[in-house]
């Protein structure tokens, strides 16, 4: 039986683990090689030069200019501090270091509120995040998505206790207030987080949170609901994608056949093989192991739904599913509509999939969590060290000058 002292400290163990291996992605890694790297950190360059706002089909202004403006000043910020050098670039790399760590502390925490008491599913589904080579290159790069992450776990992890029938709230007030920071900056940070921010409310109104729901409700459509109206002003529709299109930029739609989104989503949750351009190919092993960490989720899947009623949070298995369907529909409606999409625009449901591995544990007996933990552990380090030793490579390309 391991303590709840014990799966804390094994939280923070693995947060800091993240981060080393999100910092070792931002030094190892070719700048511009990540996927949208390039256009990230032109639009960064922009808000630090102009101080304001770019519009799509201006000089300077790439494609991500559609992308909503809270990451981008605080990106600016340290480039205004250090200057458009070499070192800024890593500084601003850096920042999705910090998001890795609490994002992973926030999974943690998801967990533990989603499942109590079942300390092995919560360790090694934190691992999954937190030795996942995947999540460490997006954090280790310039882009928005972690920090998108960090605020929607925490909004998720504020909601779960809310999920209970029986639970009394002193201040509802308060609680929707929270709420309605938190889904205001996930949307501020990045605007395909709105279905997850969305399902959040609805699930909270169908408990009968109303208070809650209208407060955050309005905190939402204030905070964040400017962005929606000045797309709408400068480009005729509500997500800024017209004017992606106006400004002249075209991408090839992918293809949408239910083999292609399994693969798609597998890859995104694993690898980052598309995420580095395909410069690098994983070995016959990775692989393999790829394989064995999606069957593993898949087992998992089917043992919380069996075992869900007993071992679950009240609400919490609801939240979570919700979330992660609505993510993964939105990210299917998007592919449909013509819009290239990848799969991280479905990371709403991570915190499913994370619970899901971690439960794939309890095909073992629990009497052998040290052993389970370790064989968990020791395949996601197996993972990181075929994607280490392939992006150490000298032949990757240097993309920005």
């Amino acid at each position: 039986m391991i303590s709840s002292r014990t799966t804390g400290v094994a939280i923070v163990a693995l947060a800091v683990a993240a981060g080393l291996l999100a910092l070792t992605s931002a030094l190892l890694v070719p700048a511009g090689l990540p996927y949208d790297e390039p256009a990230h950190w032109s639009n960064v360059l922009f808000y630090a030069e102009h101080l304001r706002l770019p519009v799509l089909g201006e000089a300077g202004v790439t494609y991500e200019g559609q992308q909503t403006p809270l990451y981008y000043i605080a990106a600016a910020a340290v480039v205004r501090l250090l200057g458009a050098t070499d070192a800024a670039f890593l500084a601003v790399r850096a920042l999705g270091v910090v998001g890795a760590v609490v994002m992973t502390l926030l999974m943690g925490g998801i967990l533990r509120r989603s499942i109590p008491g079942k300390s092995i599913v919560i360790i090694v589904g934190t691992a999954f995040i937190a030795l996942n080579p995947m999540f460490a290159v997006i954090a280790g790069s310039v882009q928005n998505d972690t920090w998108t992450l960090v605020w929607g776990f925490a909004l998720l992890w504020s909601a779960l206790p809310l999920m209970d029938p029986t639970r009394t709230v002193a201040r509802p007030w308060t609680s929707g207030l929270l709420l309605g920071v938190l889904g205001s900056a996930a949307i501020l940070t990045k605007l395909s987080i709105v279905p997850v921010v969305a399902a959040v409310l609805v699930l909270l109104l169908l408990r009968r949170r109303l208070a809650i729901v209208l407060v955050a409700g309005a905190v939402v459509l204030v905070a964040s609901g400017w962005w929606i109206v000045r797309n709408y002003l400068l480009y005729g529709d509500l997500t800024g994608q017209a004017g992606v299109e106006q400004a002249g930029y075209e991408f090839g739609q992918g293809v949408l056949g239910p083999l292609h989104l399994a693969r798609s989503a597998l890859t995104y949750l694993f690898l980052p093989t598309e995420y580095l351009r395909n410069s690098i190919s994983a070995p016959w092993w990775i692989d393999g192991i790829v394989v064995v960490l999606g069957l593993a989720v898949a087992l998992g899947a089917v043992l919380l739904a069996l075992r869900s009623r007993r071992d679950c949070a009240p609400g919490s298995l609801l939240l979570l599913v919700t979330v992660g369907a609505v993510a993964v529909l939105a990210w299917i409606v998007q592919g449909a509509l013509g819009w290239h999409v990848a799969f991280r625009t479905a990371y709403g449901v991570l915190p499913l999939v994370a619970l899901a591995f971690g439960c794939a544990t309890q095909a073992v007996p629990s009497r052998r969590g040290s052993v389970v933990i370790g064989a968990a552990l020791g395949v996601l380090l197996l993972l990181v060290a075929g994607w280490v030793a392939a992006v150490a490579s000298p032949e990757a390309p240097q993309l920005l000058p």
